[in-house]
């Protein structure tokens, strides 16, 4: 014989003897979390950020009066070098000029088909005009320079 023509029993679920424990079913509120402590620290983080701020504030003004103070220093020095580099140039063009143009008779190095250019010796422009300082040079080093941004301080 098999396990299945035996006749099962079955045991219908009940609740314990005694019954149940009593179910709370009332209202049960929230623990409510004390307020203090977040406002306290708020107001400690403020007064403490103030304070930083108004101290880095003063560090940051400090270094940049430094910072104007040290460009106005050094601002002569860069703009005379800056003249000495131009007039190098215009002098490193005046030399090419004599050396190219040495065949052609009547010639006047500096002149423009004999009229001169600046009509004082005291003209000197701020900013040469790219022609007139590249005039004898290569594209590659007029790209180079301009790429450079030496006008710059």
């Amino acid at each position: 014989m098999t396990g299945f023509s035996k006749i099962a029993v079955y045991r219908q679920d009940l609740p314990p003897t005694g019954g149940y424990a009593p179910m709370s079913w009332a209202r049960v509120p929230a623990r409510r979390i004390p307020l203090w402590p977040f406002v306290s620290l708020w107001v400690v983080s403020n007064i403490f950020g103030y304070f930083y701020h108004a101290s880095e504030k003063r560090h940051y003004w400090q270094n940049e009066m430094e910072t104007d103070e040290s460009r106005s220093c050094i601002e002569p020095v860069l703009l005379a070098e800056q003249d000495r580099i131009v007039l190098r140039q215009y002098r490193a063009n005046r030399d090419e000029e004599t050396k190219l143009m040495n065949d052609v008779p009547g010639w006047e190095v500096g002149t423009w088909f004999g009229d001169k250019v600046f009509k004082s010796r005291t003209f000197f422009p701020d900013r040469p005009h790219l022609l007139d300082y590249y005039g004898v040079s290569r594209p590659s080093t007029q790209r180079l320079d301009v790429n450079a941004s030496q006008w710059q301080l």
